[in-house]
């Protein structure tokens, strides 16, 4: 079992790693940790909206904690692992250390745990909000448990999982493999840049190339795909700003794209009804929306980001492709 190195002076590790396998084997809350392992707990929820969905969460529920998910496309290999913790007394938790435990589930129980990571907040730019997020790795599909171990500023822990099912194959493009060369609308096919995006400040920049011409670019490439004006969970706006000042910073030595989730948005006057999802969209089989691809000088798929990704976290993915 693992050591909590920070946790450790609090709870005993093998009983803090049996509870948290308890807990995720049976999807449950409190009652199913043993007291050894005072205050561990359970979790979660999701959400879904009208027109393309936000990203949905898989969940368990507790007296006190919820996990909430903001993952919808994991699969078997690394994946961003992204969520919310919710105290159901005091709201959020915001800035907390926590460690993170994965569980393979078999109708035997629990097997593992089979890796250990620790969460990072990241800091949303808009409100008082934000996710913590952690790189996991899953080594075959199925269902699996995650275990939260949350610590407190007084120095106890709390406990919390949730299920999630792990797939074979994303449904988005996946990690290494050679991404769509789409053709997709840009500033030459329009009067103006309202009839490629709702973004109230667009950039002329990300509206220039079509993907396949990037890709016979030598450069890399950033593509972001969002609706700033009718985004479900309020973040595409930002995320789009994020990418333009990560163009500001990267000029000439990147290429960056934004695709509009919906095709005509000007005829959509606030009534989505009226939306038809770009075709470029529907072709890298997005199941939500934003999403931010970090794409090598070959064309090859190097990093990606289900909902909203911080400047940290884009500029390190597209360091690692920069010569």
């Amino acid at each position: 079992m693992i050591l909590f190195r920070v946790l450790r002076p609090y709870v005993g590790t093998l009983l803090l790693s049996a509870a948290l396998a308890a807990a995720v084997a049976c999807g449950g809350g409190s009652d199913d940790l043993p007291e050894s392992a005072s205050e561990a707990e359970a979790p979660a929820q999701s959400d879904e909206p009208s027109g393309v969905q936000a990203a949905p969460g898989q969940s368990s529920e507790s007296s006190e904690l919820q996990v909430a998910l903001a993952t919808s496309d994991l699969s078997v290999g690394l994946n961003r692992f992204v969520f919310g913790v919710i105290d159901r007394e005091s709201g959020p938790l915001r800035g907390s250390e926590i460690q993170i435990e994965t569980y393979y589930l078999t109708p035997e129980g629990a097997d593992g745990p089979r890796e250990t990571r620790s969460a990072v907040w990241r800091e949303w730019p808009v409100g008082p909000g934000g996710v913590y997020t952690a790189e996991l790795t899953f080594d075959e599909p199925g269902d699996w448990g995650v275990g939260l171990a949350i610590a407190k500023p007084d120095g106890t822990v709390r406990g919390a999982s949730t299920r999630v099912q792990v797939k074979d194959l994303s449904a988005a493009p996946a990690i290494g493999s050679t991404i769509p060369r789409s053709v997709n609308k840009t500033s030459n096919d329009v009067a103006a840049l309202d009839e490629l995006t709702t973004d109230l400040d667009p950039d002329p920049d990300l509206y220039a190339l079509t993907i396949a011409e990037a890709v016979d670019d030598p450069k890399p490439l950033v593509v972001v795909f969002a609706t700033p004006a009718y985004c479900q969970t309020a973040t595409c706006g930002p995320q789009v700003d994020v990418v333009k000042g990560l163009k500001t910073e990267n000029e000439g030595k990147v290429n960056f794209i934004h695709i509009e989730v919906y095709d005509n948005p000007l005829e959509i006057q606030g009534d989505l009804s009226r939306g038809r999802i770009s075709p470029t969209f529907t072709e890298w089989n997005l199941p939500s929306e934003p999403w931010t691809f970090i794409v090598d000088e070959d064309g090859v798929l190097r990093a990606k980001f289900e909902g909203f990704a911080t400047s940290e976290e884009l500029e390190e993915a597209l360091a690692a492709v920069l010569p």
